[in-house]
């Protein structure tokens, strides 16, 4: 498996967009901007099982999604609880920062512990309430895919619609029991880390 690097950004534009790779499957994680790149990547991988998958419903980590759908035929999945804040502007925070996203559903919900497969990629979905009210974390293999639950050494804001700092304690007790050191961490902004990394130094943890 690959996990490429699709687009990095600035905490205020947008986020860090994860493509995986693999014999029989392409999956996009957070694409919170259209890009060509993006785009370009789930084309040159049409005979393989695609999916776009999405951690939260902010707008920096959603933006691209409808345009890709509409450019490449591939579907959409999001968290059950989530799902109803891409199309609502108070919690996806679309027009605040940047040009208003056009409101818009998922092809798919995934619920709390969902075990799912696209292609050959197996994903365990868990659900992490803190930063926003349904967010997800996705493991495949040694990969979670946090998108602002957890970051380098930090955790995400609880201060937006959605945000509670006691479910985003409850969230983080709960990822620090499920998963082994040596799981890799791909946030949703900045480098990535280890869980043993966070589990040693970031403070939240302690």
């Amino acid at each position: 498996m690959k996990v490429e690097f699709l687009l990095t950004g600035h905490l205020a534009t947008y986020a860090n967009c994860y493509g995986i790779l693999t014999d029989k499957a392409a999956i996009v994680v957070d694409p919170g901007k259209y890009t060509l790149e993006v785009a370009q990547f789930l084309k040159d991988n049409a005979d393989k099982t695609r999916l776009i998958l999405i951690t939260h419903a902010h707008y920096d980590h959603i933006g691209g999604a409808l345009q890709l759908r509409e450019d490449t035929g591939v579907k959409i999945a999001i968290g059950k609880n989530e799902e109803f804040a891409l199309s609502d502007r108070s919690f996806n925070l679309s027009g605040r920062f940047t040009p208003a996203i056009p409101a818009f559903n998922a092809d798919y919900t995934i619920e709390d512990e969902e075990e799912f497969t696209v292609g050959d990629i197996t994903v365990k979905a868990f659900e992490t309430p803190g930063h926003t009210v349904g967010g997800m974390c996705y493991l495949i293999n040694d990969c979670l895919f946090s998108g602002d639950m957890l970051f380098y050494e930090t955790v995400g804001r609880v201060d937006l619609p959605g945000g509670n700092m006691g479910d985003m304690k409850e969230s983080l007790d709960r990822m620090m029991w499920l998963f082994d050191d040596d799981v890799k961490v791909y946030s949703g902004h900045g480098e990535m880390t280890t869980i043993g990394h966070e589990r040693e130094y970031n403070p939240y943890l302690r």
